[in-house]
């Protein structure tokens, strides 16, 4: 019967000592994880902030579209310049309430 016991006790030491392995083994995981993650968010913080600034380059080059003007397009291109004046108005003013 002892040495069921002591049999048993071996048994339970061992999966403890298993247990414990993959604990620490779960820990050094889950630690590469959570600095890949960081990374990962760092780097997507960089492409959001990357693509902001082309898009708003992307809408410079629009404007700078609308506003380029040849010849007898200067009526035009004025009204047009007067209207986006007034939206800036109106946006400042709906800023300013």
């Amino acid at each position: 019967m002892n040495t069921e016991q002591d049999e048993l006790v071996i048994s339970l030491k061992e999966k403890i000592f298993k247990l414990i392995l993959f604990i620490n083994d779960l820990k050094n995981q889950n630690k590469v994880l959570l600095k890949n993650n960081l990374e990962l968010e760092n780097a997507l913080s960089e492409l959001m902030k990357s693509k902001n600034d082309i898009n708003e380059k992307y809408e410079h080059l629009k404007l700078g579209k609308i506003i380029d003007v040849s010849g007898n397009e200067f009526d035009n291109a004025r009204k047009k310049i007067s209207r986006i004046v007034r939206e800036v108005d109106n946006c400042i003013a709906l800023l300013n309430k």
